[in-house]
């Protein structure tokens, strides 16, 4: 009996809004290989002579993508593109830095949500 309620509870919330808006959601192999190459890019930035033009690029695609499919990353990964920006518009590598490590981090964070769906 506790299963078929439970069953029913979350059949009847999977209507709501605020349910399918952090209900994960399959992702596309394509761009699970783009935040492969985002990482990639991040790691070999070199602060001393900081290019972040590939970042910006990468990180939008993925911004974007996510936004039209309504994926639960759209935010953190917007986020990423924001702050790639106004990494490439900062030349101190104490800063740059500072921002490979926060890149990484949202990075890791859509990583592990994209993770097994």
């Amino acid at each position: 009996m506790k299963k078929l309620l439970i069953l029913f509870f979350v059949i009847s919330l999977s209507g709501c809004e605020t349910v399918k808006k952090y209900w994960p959601r399959d992702h596309d192999p394509v761009m699970f290989d783009n935040l492969v190459l985002l990482s990639i890019e991040v790691e070999k930035i070199d602060c001393e002579k900081a290019d972040w033009n590939k970042v910006i690029s990468i990180s939008n695609q993925l911004a974007r993508y996510t936004e039209w499919r309504a994926d639960p990353q759209w935010e953190n990964l917007k986020g990423l593109a924001n702050h790639a920006d106004r990494m490439s518009k900062s030349n101190n590598p104490k800063f740059c830095e500072l921002g490979k490590k926060t890149a990484t981090q949202r990075i890791e964070a859509a990583k592990s949500a994209w993770r097994k769906r």
